[in-house]
């Protein structure tokens, strides 16, 4: 089995496809597997994603506004979770879409519509979207992303079980791609080390983390 921790920016447009990759790679090759999306916000994260943008990086104002959005963006996924993981990947995709390739504006609106077609109970998901809760789930997986040495997005943790029961595992920072995706499912991580060299990848060991290994 393979255990997949994708921490994203929950408006991110970089994530949506690395998301999009991930999900498609899996759902091909029909691999049991255990998706987690774990949506973050920080200020480099914010930084990053107004740069992506080719938005003003001194505009105050701006940036205060895209960390709002993206913090009640963090919220939202909460609160969609819920009612199902699946439900909530579809939520977060829609929200990624109408944000990054329809370039429409977060509003209620604009998330009532992606909830709607992700098929969630609005009232519910409304109300779940205020609660403390979701609030407290939202710092524990800051406080996750932290002990796993994960500062940007996306990043993603990839571990293994299929050969050591303990789990093998990788952090992968940046965009993940399809191809890389496909031969780390295949288990031809050997025949392409040296492609994922290249990019920007570090090992995951941390004190209170030791099992997870590179692969």
């Amino acid at each position: 089995m393979l255990e997949v921790f994708m921490f994203v920016n929950p408006i991110g447009g970089v994530c949506l496809d690395t998301e999009r990759n991930i999900i498609q790679s899996l759902n091909n090759h029909q691999q049991k597997e255990r998706i987690n999306v774990v949506p973050l916000t920080n200020l480099q994260i914010v930084t990053d994603y107004l740069k992506r943008s080719n938005l003003d990086l001194h505009d105050l104002e701006l940036r205060n506004h895209i960390a709002t959005i993206t913090y009640q963006s963090l919220l939202d996924y909460k609160a969609a979770s819920f009612q199902g993981k699946k439900k909530a990947r579809e939520f977060l995709l829609n929200l990624q879409k109408y944000i990054n390739k329809d370039h429409e504006k977060y509003s209620d609106e604009l998330i009532n519509q992606a909830a709607s077609e992700a098929k969630l109970e609005n009232n519910t998901f409304n109300e779940d979207r205020q609660s403390k809760l979701v609030k407290d789930l939202c710092e524990a997986d800051r406080q996750l992303a932290s002990e796993l040495n994960v500062r940007s997005t996306p990043s993603t943790v990839l571990v293994d079980y299929r050969h050591n029961i303990d789990g093998d595992g990788i952090l992968i920072e940046g965009r993940v791609e399809r191809d890389l995706f496909d031969q780390i499912v295949e288990d031809r991580m050997g025949n392409c080390q040296q492609i994922i060299n290249q990019k920007p990848f570090q090992q995951l060991l941390t004190k209170n983390h030791d099992h997870l290994r590179l692969l």
